[in-house]
């Protein structure tokens, strides 16, 4: 039983607070468009820009990922991303940060940033999927 309460009491000081901050154009409406384009980052060695195309895709639009010349000359919306991760014994994401943009008019859609400090972090396609979510809603 003690160690029971033990673990009660540790538990939530290791979660940590995780939060989504979204701002979208409320004049804009982000699922009106087709084709999407993930802008890889040339610090990124684990892959998002990946992750987000994948998950673009699942939600039956066309998205492609990598560099920004790789791009289709049809692509309605570019995709950026910021990412930052900590090692507390294991390497971990902390804060994601997602951004859409015209890729025409070069104006921003929809901004958003998740973050999960703390070392009992989720999994990256799991913040994408929240992120993107609130950028579809």
């Amino acid at each position: 039983m003690k160690a029971f309460l033990l673990v009660a009491l540790i538990l939530p000081l290791l979660a940590g607070c995780s939060s989504l901050s979204t701002h979208k154009n409320p004049a804009v409406k982000l699922g009106d468009f087709q084709r999407f384009h993930v802008e890889k980052r040339l610090s990124d060695d684990r892959g998002l820009e990946i992750l987000i195309a994948r998950d673009l895709q699942r939600r039956g639009f066309t998205a492609t990922h990598g560099f920004l010349t790789m791009m289709p000359d049809d692509t309605q919306v570019i995709i950026t991303y910021d990412d930052r991760w900590a090692w507390d014994f294991r390497t971990y994401l902390i804060e994601l940060n997602i951004a859409a943009v015209d890729a025409y008019r070069k104006r921003l859609i929809a901004t958003s940033t998740s973050r999960v400090p703390g070392p009992l972090s989720r999994d990256p396609e799991v913040m994408i999927g929240e992120i993107l979510d609130s950028f579809f809603k």
